[in-house]
């Protein structure tokens, strides 16, 4: 073999070898969908304690139980504390951490203020639900329920063990340099209703049940 053809042949090797690894990375990049060659946008999740009901909207959760309402004058008051993690789920069911690990959130029962709970850059692309993990919450009201013709004030535990998981179905596309906001309803005025007046406090099933997520 001739110089030429050894020099020929080790330029049609490294030619093969560049293309093989080209197809390599665009298959991967296929696999893993919208996430990895959209770009990058920015998703924020804000808290209320009782949203004024907006109306239907395609990026609503679908949440079984009683149809939300505009506040009433004599809705519960207080204040709602919790210790929770929140993750936002991509089409193809990984999740992204969007707080700074744990924090600590406080919110008025009225649904008053609406704090940013979390905010942080995603990869573009779709997502399919966002998941809250509580690891407590506790409940001060100061006026407004009444429970059986009982008035009800102070503190009351939404009941579970270690940690709670609310996970709501959401269906939304973050395209590059978008901000997609999401807003947490805790409807607390509907599960405040379910408070047994001798415990005080409300099953966390019914708590969960009547958590509510949109877009707004």
């Amino acid at each position: 073999m001739t110089n030429k053809e050894s020099i020929m042949d080790r330029w049609i090797f490294s030619a093969l070898t560049r293309s093989a690894l080209a197809l390599a990375v665009v298959g991967a990049l296929a696999a893993c969908g919208n996430l990895t060659a959209g770009g990058i946008g920015e998703a924020s999740v804000a808290m209320s304690g009782d949203a004024p009901d907006q109306g239907a909207s395609p990026q609503m959760a679908v949440v079984d139980g009683p149809a939300r309402t505009d506040h009433d004058d004599d809705d519960p008051e207080g204040e709602l504390e919790a210790d929770l993690t929140v993750f936002l789920v991509s089409a193809g069911g990984e999740a992204f951490l969007l707080t700074d690990g744990e924090v600590r959130v406080r919110v008025d029962l009225d649904g008053v203020e609406e704090p940013t709970i979390a905010s942080r850059s995603v990869a573009a692309g779709d997502y399919t639900a966002l998941r809250i993990v509580f690891t407590e919450i506790e409940v001060e009201v100061d006026a407004g329920l009444v429970i059986g013709g009982v008035e009800i004030v102070g503190p009351v535990d939404v009941e579970f063990e270690s940690e709670l998981t609310v996970e709501r179905t959401i269906d939304v596309t973050i395209e590059d340099g978008e901000r997609a906001e999401l807003l947490v309803d805790l409807n607390a005025d509907s599960w405040l209703q379910a408070v047994d007046p001798v415990t005080l406090s409300v099953d966390a099933e019914v708590f969960a049940d009547l958590v509510t997520v949109r877009r707004r």
